[in-house]
């Protein structure tokens, strides 16, 4: 061990003197470099100590000359500690050429990168050897990388002129799209055009209380993302086994009840039917991960590895009650705020959608009309503070024994909140018997959804439209069967 803490850091000491003997000579390089370099970066002290002299004086808004760097490192009474005027005159004899300067930071950069990483490892070793919270550790190691990470990159500012072109070319290429969504869409031609689709960096709450139908949502969501549109998707489920989450998607994608495939009284077409089908599964772009009790570290541990090895554009967490903190707290509406703000900043560093599902609280049984509000979510406000989007399941003729035909065999998708669109309702139709949802017939969507609020007449949705009669979504939810045989969603 003691061989290990001794050994030599790495380090490129022609890099920093040829990038040093650049500023002073090819000041058109100047700033490129005091935008990538930090004087942390450079190895040996004396370079060090110049490249602050330099930066100093780049700051005052003067040019980094050889006798200016020279006076100002005598007036600190430094001069000599470097090496003299000398010394400076041999760093510009080894000068890089503006032609490799990039190369040589990228060089320098790196080096400092690697000692960081074993400083970071020296750390940790001494940490583990006397640490009882082998969580807490792997944690502050995990941040420790990541913060080194990103300090590989600068921050820049941009003026609001660069940022209006840039917006306009973003608009003008939307302009030329044949629809509205500009995010992953979720399948539901109504609920995409209030959402324009699920975007980079939100957190996404679907809540619902039991047997409202939410995993049987989200997994249809990952169909339609995944096994139709081919992004890939993570599915984290804190509930049912990875072998239940794929009977699922056999079921939704088969159009066979749930209840059929796992009692295994099937015909010989309909194992024909699941056969081709898992075929077409196996081949779509979906990770699952079945472990339970995960934690918010755990998390973002593994969507980390998925996003880097498999390039994931969406994470959906069934759900986000069973989540764990990493550490002790107070009361469980602290530990939900922490889970609910880990996840938030995990879809920002990730720069994709994640969806959480969420339990509603009893709250929502107390009232006449059943209807969800975002008070109900369960043991923290803060999940509603953190959400970009906020949306509940709720089917009026669960609640009703006789319910009206307007309300049966419809799900309601209610928007409580979405931080850069509208709120509202979008309704689903919902096939009691095989528990599946799919989008409503033609004429019960003009019924529903008042286009003239949301799209003009001509616009190019409406040609999309009248072509979604050919398109068949259909989505089968099913779950756990209830004793008496009934299905649980």
């Amino acid at each position: 061990m003691e061989n290990f803490f001794d050994i030599p850091l790495p380090h490129d000491e022609l890099a920093e003197r040829a990038i040093l003997g650049a500023l002073m000579f090819h000041h058109e390089v100047v700033e490129y470099v005091v935008n990538f370099l930090k004087p942390e970066d450079f190895f040996n002290e004396a370079h060090r100590v110049i490249y602050e002299a330099i930066l100093e004086i780049v700051e005052r808004g003067e040019t980094p000359h050889i006798l200016t760097v020279k006076n100002l490192l005598e007036e600190k009474g430094k001069l000599d500690t470097v090496g003299g005027l000398i010394y400076l005159y041999k760093l510009l004899d080894e000068a890089a050429t503006p032609s490799i300067v990039e190369i040589v930071v990228k060089q320098i950069k790196d080096k400092a990168v690697a000692r960081g990483l074993i400083e970071i490892s020296k750390k940790i070793i001494i940490k583990a050897k006397n640490s009882k919270d082998v969580n807490q550790l792997i944690e502050e190691a995990e941040a420790e990388i990541f913060r080194l990470n990103e300090n590989r990159t600068i921050s820049q500012y941009y003026s609001i002129s660069e940022v209006i072109a840039e917006t306009l070319k973003i608009i003008n290429d939307l302009s030329k799209k044949d629809t509205i969504i500009t995010g992953i869409p979720s399948g539901y031609y109504n609920l995409d055009r209030l959402t324009t689709g699920f975007h980079e960096g939100d957190l996404i709450i679907i809540a619902a209380r039991p047997a409202m139908g939410k995993t049987s949502f989200a997994l249809s969501i990952i169909h339609n993302t995944s096994v139709i549109e081919k992004y890939p998707s993570a599915f984290f489920s804190l509930e049912m086994s990875k072998e239940q989450i794929a009977m699922r998607l056999l079921s939704l994608e088969s159009r066979i009840p749930l209840k059929k495939i796992r009692s295994g009284f099937l015909s010989e077409e309909e194992l024909n039917r699941i056969t081709e089908v898992a075929a077409e599964i196996s081949n779509s772009p979906i990770y699952i991960d079945d472990t339970a009790s995960l934690s918010i570290l755990e998390l973002k541990a593994k969507a980390r590895r998925l996003k880097r090895e498999k390039d994931i554009k969406l994470i959906i967490i069934d759900y986000l009650q069973l989540m764990r903190s990493n550490r002790r707290v107070e009361s469980r509406q602290q530990e939900v705020a922490e889970i609910s703000r880990g996840l938030k900043a995990l879809a920002k560093e990730l720069n994709i959608p994640v969806i959480a599902l969420a339990q509603l609280s009893r709250q929502v049984e107390m009232r006449a009309d059943k209807k969800p509000q975002l008070a109900d979510l369960r043991e923290s406000g803060s999940i509603e503070q953190d959400a970009d989007l906020v949306m509940f399941i709720h089917r009026p003729e669960y609640y009703k024994k006789n319910p009206t035909p307007e309300e049966e065999g419809i799900a309601e998708i209610i928007i409580a909140k979405q931080r850069n669109g509208p709120t509202d309702i979008v309704k689903l139709a919902f096939i009691k018997e095989i528990t599946k949802f799919e989008n409503l017939a033609e004429g019960k969507e003009e019924e529903i959804l008042k286009e003239d609020d949301i799209i003009e007449e001509n616009s190019p949705i409406n040609e999309v439209e009248e072509n979604t009669d050919n398109i068949e979504s259909e989505i089968i939810f099913n779950d756990n069967m209830f004793e008496d045989d009934e299905i649980d969603i």
